[in-house]
């Protein structure tokens, strides 16, 4: 069965979406280290997203299960009405490379235009260099920057260990 995307089935995907936590946050957030509290903290915010008709959870799948995802949320802001925003995105290593994050982004596009979007959004690692090219090749151009102080050394951010998962 070659890759494809559908709505993601709380029963059946739930382990597989979590699985890609830790891969995600510990390569984009430097010094994160998953824990057991921050795991439950986003299968609980997971599972009210499935349930909620501003958010969309969509996973990628193929023959060896479910292998990416992508989860949409239709937000406003202090300054605009309604934005698409992509609240997290992943592709398995396997299938990096080959089209499937586009896929997803495309996915993305056409929810939030179906949903009266006039734009989409999403936070990007600046590390994390192949994303980032990704989404400036699909359209997505840098209009603010997030800058950080930090005032612990990287592996003692407060709350980020905790228990391992």
């Amino acid at each position: 069965m070659p890759p494809h995307i559908r709505a993601m089935n709380w029963r059946t995907d739930r382990a597989a979406v979590l699985s890609f936590q830790k891969e995600i946050y510990e390569t984009n957030f430097p010094g994160f280290r998953m824990s057991v509290g921050f795991l439950r903290d986003y299968e609980a915010q997971l599972r009210q997203a499935l349930r909620s008709q501003m958010e969309r959870v969509m996973v990628l799948e193929d023959e060896q299960g479910v292998c990416g995802l992508v989860w949409l949320s239709l937000i406003t802001t202090m300054v605009e009405p309604l934005v698409g925003y992509i609240k997290n995105i992943y592709v398995a290593p396997r299938l990096r490379g080959a089209g499937w994050g586009r896929a997803l982004l495309d996915e993305a596009d056409r929810w939030f235009q179906q949903n009266g979007c006039p734009k989409a959004a999403l936070d990007a690692t600046i590390a994390n260099e192949r994303a980032v090219n990704t989404y400036l090749q699909t359209g997505y151009v840098p209009v603010r920057y997030r800058m950080e102080k930090h005032y612990h050394a990287p592996d003692t951010i407060p709350g980020a260990s905790g228990d391992s998962a």
